[in-house]
């Protein structure tokens, strides 16, 4: 099934825009990588940047450096001056939080992996935190105003 959909959007889609990791850079240049690559590779070679993914809702997604870019997907580098205070803070927390966990780990790929996995379930559970406080933005139950009905 999902390979059907994949040929189906592959016949739509301009030539090979399932297999391209797109980078739109501040400047408007835009990197295609064909091959896999993880967002601290990218990082490594543009200093003091972030990666973020695009949102609907406004807010800015960071992604951590340990995390695999998907094909496909569209990523943004940005500066990290420029970003707002409070996500400032959260990106240097998980860079260092990562450094921390590399040194600690000596390279012993078990616990590498085990790292991996807590930074990610630390993203899921922030990603969690945002829906849950957009569904409570929502208001309450439709209740229908009975002043404006007339009964005659």
């Amino acid at each position: 099934m999902g390979n059907s959909i994949r040929c189906c959007l592959a016949c739509v889609l301009p030539c090979g825009a399932l297999d391209l990791i797109r980078i739109v850079h501040l400047n408007g240049h835009i990197e295609e990588i064909t091959r896999t690559v993880t967002a601290g590779e990218i990082l490594q070679a543009n200093p003091n940047h972030v990666l973020t993914k695009p949102t609907s809702r406004g807010h800015i997604l960071i992604i951590s450096s340990h995390s695999q870019l998907q094909r496909g997907g569209i990523y943004f580098l940005i500066p990290e001056c420029s970003l707002p205070a409070e996500n400032r803070n959260n990106s240097v927390r998980r860079k260092r939080s990562f450094k921390m966990s590399k040194k600690r780990n000596n390279n012993n790929d078990d616990a590498l992996d085990s790292g991996h996995r807590c930074l990610a379930i630390d993203d899921v559970l922030e990603m969690k935190r945002c829906c849950r406080r957009d569904r409570r933005k929502g208001g309450g139950v439709w209740r229908p105003h009975l002043t404006s009905i007339s009964e005659d």
